[in-house]
C-alpha cells in the first residue's frame, strides 16, 4: 500500500505550489525575524499603530486622515500611474521598435486582471509601497508559464521567508478563510522601497511616525480648541471645603455646561463664594499657524514632494514653479519608475527575451510644459535633424502626414567634423566666399532706327563727317 502524496500549499488565485526543497543545504532563515521586540506589522496594527512622541498612534491608515501625507501620496500613485508603460525591443543595427501588441504591455498598459484597470492597478501598487514600504502582486501564469493577470496581495497578508534546505525566497500569504498559502519569488511582483538587506523596505509611516504624528497632534489640538469654544480651561477657586466626590461632581457640573462650540456663549451660575480664574495661552505665543505649515514641509519633505504640490505656496514664485515640477519628477518619480521598470523586465519576460526586450514608463509626459516651450524644443529638434515632423505630430496626439513627414531635415549651412579635418581649406573657404567672376564687357546700345527719310540722310551725313575727322 502505498502512502498518499502530501498536498504541496497554493496561493489563492493562479499560485504556483511550494517550491521543493533542493541539496544546497543553505541554512534556513527567516527575512524579518519577529518579536515583542521587533512586531510584525499585522500585530501592530491589531493593537491600534505605533504611538508617537506626540501621543497620537500612527499606523497606515489612521495616518491617511493628514492631509498633507494623504496629498503626497496621491500626487506620486497617481503621477506614476498615469504613466504610458510601453515595450520595447532593442534592435541590431541600433534604436528600438514599440511592441504594441505584446502580452505584457497588454497587462500593464490596459488591464492587468478582469476586476480593475492598469490605472487603479498601478495607483494601489503605489500606494501600499508608499504606506507600508513593500507592494505585492500575483503574477498568473498560464500552462506555459507566460503571465496572464496580476493581482494586488495587500501588503499586511505578506511574510517574506527562506525555504528550510534551499535557501530560496518565499512569501507566505495569510489568506481569508483559506490558511497559508506559498508563493515563489518568480511569482511575487514585488515592489519595495530603501531597506537594510534589499528584499524588505522600511515603511515609510514607521520612520515618518514623529513628523506624521506631530501634524495629527496639531489637528487634534484645533478641533478640540474650537470644539471647546476657543476656551483652553479655567480654574474656579471655592471657600467651602469638599471632598473627593463633591469636587469631581462640581467639575462634571461646570465642564458639561462650557465645553463645546454651542456652548461658548452660555451663562453658567457658581456657588457663592466661587472665583473663576480662566488659563488661556495666546495662539501666537504657540506659534500654532507657523508650526502647522512647517509640518506641511515636514511631511513633503519624506517624499520628496515640492510643497507647491500639495497646496503649499509661501515660496513658490512664477519664476520657480517650473523648476520645482521638473525636480519632483526627476526626484520623486524617476526612481518609482525605475524600480517598477526592472522589477517588471525581470518577472513578467522569458529567458530569451532577457536583455533585448525591455519596458518602459514615458516620465517625458510630465515634463511636456507649456505650448511655447514644447514649440521651441520641436522646432531645435527638427532643425537638428533628430526629430522628423510625423514623430513631433505624434507626441501632440496628432495624424501625421505620410510618408512625406518621415524625413528628418537639416539647414543647408551645416557639415560634420569630419569634413572640415579632411578639409581644413573647407573653413576658410566658407568665410571668405570667392569674388563674383568679372562681368563681360557689354556693346553700346544700338541706335534707334530712325522712323523718316530726312532723319536717316542727316544720320548718314553725321557718320561721314566724323569718318574723314
Amino acid at each position: 500500500m502505498t502512502k498518499p502524496k502530501k498536498k504541496q500549499a497554493v496561493a489563492k488565485r493562479g499560485g504556483s505550489p511550494k517550491p521543493t526543497p533542493g541539496k544546497r543545504g543553505r541554512t534556513p532563515a527567516k527575512i524579518k525575524n519577529t518579536g515583542l521586540a521587533n512586531p510584525e506589522e499585522w500585530f501592530v496594527e491589531w493593537a491600534g499603530g505605533s504611538k508617537s512622541a506626540s501621543g497620537e498612534r500612527v499606523n497606515e491608515v489612521v495616518a491617511l486622515g493628514l492631509a498633507a501625507y494623504l496629498a503626497c501620496l496621491k500626487n506620486i500613485s497617481e503621477d506614476v500611474a498615469k504613466l504610458p508603460f510601453g515595450i520595447f525591443e532593442k534592435l541590431e543595427g541600433g534604436g528600438s521598435r514599440d511592441l504594441i501588441d505584446h502580452p505584457v504591455g497588454v497587462l500593464l498598459d490596459k488591464q492587468p486582471n478582469s476586476e480593475m484597470s492598469a490605472f487603479s492597478f498601478r495607483e494601489t501598487l503605489m500606494l501600499h509601497v508608499l504606506t507600508w514600504g513593500n507592494a505585492y502582486a500575483e503574477i498568473q501564469r498560464d500552462l506555459s508559464g507566460r503571465p496572464v493577470a496580476l493581482w494586488i496581495i495587500t501588503p499586511d497578508r505578506v511574510c517574506i521567508e527562506r525555504a528550510e534546505k534551499t535557501g530560496e525566497l518565499l512569501y507566505r500569504i495569510y489568506d481569508d478563510g483559506a490558511g497559508i498559502s506559498y508563493l515563489s519569488a518568480t511569482d511575487v511582483l514585488h515592489i519595495h522601497g530603501l531597506g537594510f538587506d534589499g528584499i524588505y523596505g522600511y515603511s515609510p509611516i514607521r520612520m515618518a511616525s514623529r513628523s506624521i504624528g506631530v501634524g495629527m497632534a496639531q489637528d487634534s489640538f484645533g478641533a478640540a480648541f474650537y470644539s471647546n469654544g476657543t476656551v483652553f480651561g479655567a480654574m474656579v477657586e471655592m471657600s467651602a471645603n469638599m471632598n473627593k466626590d463633591q469636587i469631581a461632581l462640581a467639575e462634571s457640573y461646570l465642564n458639561d455646561g462650557r465645553q463645546g462650540p454651542d456652548k461658548a456663549f452660555k451663562v453658567k451660575v457658581l456657588p457663592a463664594g466661587s472665583k473663576a480664574q480662566n488659563v488661556s495661552m495666546p495662539m501666537t505665543d504657540a506659534q500654532f499657524l507657523e508650526s502647522r505649515k512647517f509640518s506641511v514641509t515636514e511631511v513633503a519633505r519624506w517624499y520628496g514632494v515640492p510643497p507647491h504640490k500639495i497646496a503649499d505656496l509661501d515660496r513658490s514664485t512664477n519664476n520657480n514653479i517650473e523648476h520645482q515640477g521638473i525636480e519632483f519628477v526627476t526626484d520623486a518619480i524617476v526612481p518609482w519608475a525605475v524600480r517598477l521598470e526592472q522589477e517588471v523586465n525581470v518577472k513578467l519576460f522569458g529567458a530569451r527575451a532577457q536583455g533585448h526586450v525591455y519596458t518602459k514608463l514615458m516620465v517625458n509626459a510630465l515634463m511636456r510644459g507649456d505650448a511655447k516651450s514644447r514649440a521651441e524644443y520641436y522646432r531645435t529638434m527638427t532643425q537638428i535633424g533628430a526629430m522628423s515632423v510625423n514623430e513631433v505630430r505624434e507626441l501632440e496626439e496628432l495624424n501625421t502626414i505620410g510618408a512625406a513627414g518621415d524625413a528628418h531635415l537639416v539647414q543647408l549651412n551645416q557639415t560634420t567634423l569630419e569634413y572640415l579635418v579632411e578639409n581644413p581649406d573647407a573653413k576658410a573657404a566658407a568665410a571668405d566666399p570667392p569674388a563674383a567672376p568679372a562681368a563681360d564687357p557689354v556693346d553700346p546700345p544700338a541706335e534707334p532706327k530712325p522712323t523718316n527719310v530726312i532723319r536717316t540722310i542727316a544720320q548718314q551725313w553725321a557718320r561721314q563727317q566724323r569718318k574723314q575727322a
